[in-house]
């Protein structure tokens, strides 16, 4: 996802060399941002729905979630179906076991809970939730348990889901991780083998590692310093396997 001036999607095919630039994948997602956006412009996130069949893309600033349906050759559609976002400032995505779709909104530190229709069209399971804290971006999901991390006051708060796909806060406070000295700035959250949440610190420089129990609770296991503070290197963006 290309974020400055209209903003785009570029697919790749992966190959036996790397990847490779899929022809004829390139999409415009008309938005109005400078060459170098404001992050709070920029699109938030792109993402494949789980069975492969739509592609995903939340805008901060317009407010709208775009979802290209994509055809057999991994092209997407020509014109995205754009939906009104039902929270504010839609950034990241995250799916849970039967597909439906959460959306995590920075405005009021809000998740909505979508499905994501063949045509492309989002119905709304759950109106924007909202966890109390300040400025969620991030949001992933560990098991049966997802986490958000709210950037302004550098918490992460836990959710649970019912059958209906219906959350919830798994405490009243909606923060299961408050921070410390050394977890100031939260900017990205990665999630592995369901049981491990890594919290990236961007002001401190810092990772934070969680273990995930049995009620969704988390406990701290290590905090890894010494990395390269926002300020300094903009350091953004985490992943775990």
């Amino acid at each position: 996802m290309n974020a400055g001036g209209a903003g785009s999607v570029q697919g790749f095919r992966i190959t036996s060399e790397g990847l490779k630039p899929l022809s004829g994948s390139y999409r415009g997602l008309g938005l109005k941002n400078e060459k170098v956006p404001l992050f709070s412009s920029s699109p938030g996130q792109v993402a494949f729905t789980p069975d492969g069949w739509d592609l995903v893309v939340t805008t901060k600033s317009a407010n709208t979630i775009e979802v290209f349906p994509v055809g057999r050759d991994g092209l997407p559609a020509d014109e995205p179906v754009v939906n009104k976002s039902a929270g504010m400032v839609p950034f990241s995505i995250a799916f849970d076991k039967s597909g439906r779709m959460l959306v995590a909104e920075a405005a009021n530190s809000t998740v909505s809970t979508y499905k994501v229709g063949q045509d492309g069209e989002l119905e709304t399971v759950q109106e924007p939730l909202p966890n109390g804290q300040d400025t969620q971006c991030w949001l992933e999901r560990a098991g049966d348990f997802f986490f958000g991390g709210s950037t302004g006051n550098s918490t992460v708060s836990g959710y649970r889901q019912d059958a209906q796909g219906r959350l919830a806060l798994t405490n009243e406070a909606g923060i299961a991780a408050a921070p410390s000295g050394k977890s100031q700035g939260v900017i990205d959250l990665a999630v592995a083998a369901d049981k491990f949440v890594y919290v990236q610190n961007a002001t401190s420089g810092t990772v934070d590692v969680f273990r995930v129990g049995g009620t969704g609770a988390l406990t701290k296991i290590t905090t890894i310093t010494g990395l390269p503070a926002f300020a300094a290197s903009g350091m953004e963006g985490i992943a775990a396997v």
